[in-house]
């Protein structure tokens, strides 16, 4: 029978339980060679549209010189493009490509085949209860999150 979680180590069961579904989640994408990191570079072209590298660095908390790595990944893979800045030609934007939206789509299409056959694995009472708690972590994490990876 599952414990029930004291206020003492709820927030360590939470953080340990979310940590282990991220990271299931992320291995759905290991047939790929877009890392965790390309992924979620492509994640923010999507969701907030061309942008510096420097805009790019700052929403993804990376260095420069390692979003100028991971765009150049993106790039040789077909899912992301340089273009000229039309408001400062000495910078460039980067573009989110349909081969990039595509590999977005099919990549949360597998992460989302994958949580299903996993809850199809459960007795309804147990997906009752997580349904039950959505909006909770929802509202715990309203605000906070950066993006929709």
């Amino acid at each position: 029978m599952p414990r029930t979680a004291t206020k003492t180590d709820l927030p360590s069961r939470l953080r340990f339980a979310v940590m282990r579904l991220a990271r299931q989640l992320r291995q759905q994408d290991d047939q790929d060679d877009v890392t965790p990191s390309g992924a979620s570079a492509l994640s923010s072209l999507e969701r907030l549209g061309p942008l510096t590298l420097g805009r790019l660095a700052a929403v993804e908390r990376v260095r420069p010189p390692s979003v100028t790595k991971i765009v150049d990944r993106l790039e040789q893979l077909g899912l992301a493009r340089r273009e000229v800045d039309p408001s400062d030609r000495r910078s460039s934007l980067v573009h989110l490509t349909d081969d990039g939206r595509r590999h977005l789509a099919e990549a949360r299409k597998r992460k989302t085949a994958y949580l299903a056959s996993r809850l199809a694995s459960l007795p309804a009472e147990d997906v009752a209860k997580l349904e039950a708690a959505l909006p909770v972590i929802e509202d715990l994490l309203s605000g906070t999150e950066n993006d929709s990876r």
